[in-house]
């Protein structure tokens, strides 16, 4: 069962709290224990050196017994026979050491010891020579007062404890409501989003602290999110529109096809416009297919170590009916030896896509050229045509998908940006930056296009 932050808070404070008050309050305990031990070691000490001098001096009878009025120390002395020479009368004549504790207290004078059931009594021993014998001085104190007053401070401290583990248990409750609250604030936010419009910001603190962080990378997050979905329905609507107009060619061709007898010269030439039109739509379907990879991060399998000039090569084979067909001549000028990390069949698509575009804006009488160069690190692989280039601020924009170039200007209506659906170049930068490269467009020297893919070698 999971706990919400606020009881997890609350009850790991409640039990750090009372883990340490309680180690406190055992530390405290022993101290004053300690405390009145050592006090009572000192008054025991000092009275058992007083009755040794007077035993030395002049003998037992002259110890006095009687225990001054508010004393909690009594005397007895012991003679060399282990028998009661005097002593006070609280202890009604009991020898408070046994014969054994005796013989160690005459070698061994000073040791403090716990004597009797319970221990009742701590005494503090000092031998006293006289010419009879070594008499002990006996010094003893009951212990019923320091165990009462012991019980007392661990009574109170207990108690001290418990009210301090409750109030912080409520202050933590408390504070960790506060902590939390901006928090939740946050939560109803994000669930009173609407999924089809997330633009809404989250209202931000003016705090600057982590809750503050928090709300502005949320708003970060919402603007990106809002900003791909806006991108996901404008490419919804170009791709719906590109589809649209083959498919009502189709239909157009076909219901006119039907409509009335037609000669086999007429069905031959609809069908072959048909044909191109499928071929147009299964192209752009590809298209879509590669952009919606690439949006979903697809990885590739790369094969390494593959030569460029292949593929090159039979790209060119591929665009030359088109090419012939404008008069427009395609070379190929590339290292034998470039080459790569690459998906043969994605670099292919990049090929023809940018051949395409190449030829279709390359005048009747020029050269496309297409050209592979390896570098320390990457392999460049380039298309130039002779055509008027890309209008000037579009090279970049040309990469947008369903980007083309204004029909109105004078570029477009030489042929650039016009024709096709406006994704070519889009795929292209796609399936290189799914390969960890990227690619580029440009006019060359000469005035016309160049379009770039450079790649990471990858060996």
């Amino acid at each position: 069962m999971k706990l919400p932050i606020q009881v997890r808070l609350t009850a790991g404070y409640v039990f750090t709290a009372a883990l340490l008050t309680a180690i406190g309050a055992i530390l405290f305990q022993r101290s004053v224990h300690i405390g009145l031990t050592h006090h009572l070691d000192v008054q025991l000490k000092s009275r058992a050196i007083r009755v040794s001098r007077t035993v030395e001096r002049a003998g037992p009878a002259a110890v006095h017994t009687i225990t001054p009025a508010g004393s909690n120390v009594l005397v007895e002395v012991i003679d060399p026979k282990g028998r009661i020479a005097t002593g006070s009368p609280e202890l009604g004549g009991v020898t408070l050491l046994d014969t054994a504790q005796q013989a160690t207290a005459a070698h061994e004078p000073g040791g403090y010891q716990n004597v009797g059931a319970g221990p009742d009594y701590r005494v503090y021993v000092q031998p006293a020579a006289t010419s009879d014998g070594v008499f002990l001085a006996v010094a003893a104190t009951p212990l019923d007062t320091q165990n009462e007053l012991t019980n007392t401070v661990t009574g109170y401290l207990a108690v001290a404890a418990v009210i301090v583990v409750v109030l912080g248990g409520v202050g933590a409750w408390l504070l960790a409501g506060a902590a939390l609250r901006p928090v939740e604030q946050l939560r109803r936010q994000v669930a009173q989003l609407s999924g089809n419009d997330p633009s809404s910001p989250l209202y931000v603190p003016g705090t600057g602290d982590e809750i503050a962080a928090l709300a502005e990378s949320v708003n970060g997050l919402l603007a990106r999110f809002s900003a791909g979905l806006a991108r996901q329905r404008r490419f919804v609507a170009d791709a719906s529109h590109e589809v649209r107009a083959p498919l009502a060619n189709l239909r157009t061709t076909l219901e006119l096809a039907t409509r009335r007898v037609r000669t086999a010269d007429e069905l031959t030439e609809a069908v072959r416009y048909c044909e191109g039109e499928v071929i147009r739509l299964g192209q752009l379907v590809d298209d879509l297919l590669v952009l919606a990879a690439a949006d979903e991060k697809v990885p590739l399998s790369l094969l390494p170590d593959q030569r460029a000039l292949p593929l090159l090569e039979a790209a060119a084979m591929a665009a030359r009916p088109t090419a012939d067909a404008k008069c427009v001549d395609v070379v190929v000028d590339a290292d034998p030896d470039a080459g790569a990390a690459i998906h043969p069949g994605m670099i292919r698509q990049v090929l023809d896509n940018l051949l395409s575009n190449a030829v279709r804006h390359a005048p009747p009488g020029s050269r496309v050229v297409l050209t592979a160069e390896a570098r320390p690190d990457s392999l460049r692989i380039s298309v130039e045509d002779e055509g008027p280039g890309f209008p000037e601020g579009f090279a970049e924009q040309a990469f947008e998908r369903f980007r083309r170039a204004d029909a109105g200007t004078a570029d477009a209506d030489a042929g650039v940006g016009v024709g096709g659906t406006g994704l070519g170049l889009a795929v292209v930068r796609a399936i290189a930056r799914a390969h960890g490269g990227e690619a580029e467009a440009g006019n060359g020297t000469s005035g016309g296009a160049v379009v770039s893919v450079r790649l990471p070698r990858g060996f």
